[in-house]
């Protein structure tokens, strides 16, 4: 399968398909965690475009209330960009 973003034909190849590119979170700290998770495992495999395309074209959803306007504003670009 050929969807135009590499890290995401990977992981459904690697899951033969079994995969729902989305993620529920409670905290920007869970989302922090599973970028640089993600980038440990991958490492310079993917540029950070590679990165910020994956992550941007997923969908978040905000398990606890207070925190929802954080996690939903919350930037991949920026923080892959400055942080990773």
């Amino acid at each position: 399968m050929n969807t135009g973003n590499p890290i995401l034909d990977r992981v459904l190849e690697d899951r033969k398909g079994h995969y729902c590119h989305a993620l529920e979170v409670s905290s920007i700290y869970e989302l922090e965690y599973i970028v640089e998770s993600l980038i440990d495992q991958f490492g310079d495999e993917y540029t950070d475009l590679e990165y910020i395309q994956f992550f941007g074209s997923m969908s978040i959803y905000s398990l606890d209330d207070s925190n929802e306007d954080e996690i939903f504003n919350f930037s991949f670009s920026d923080y892959i960009k400055d942080t990773i």
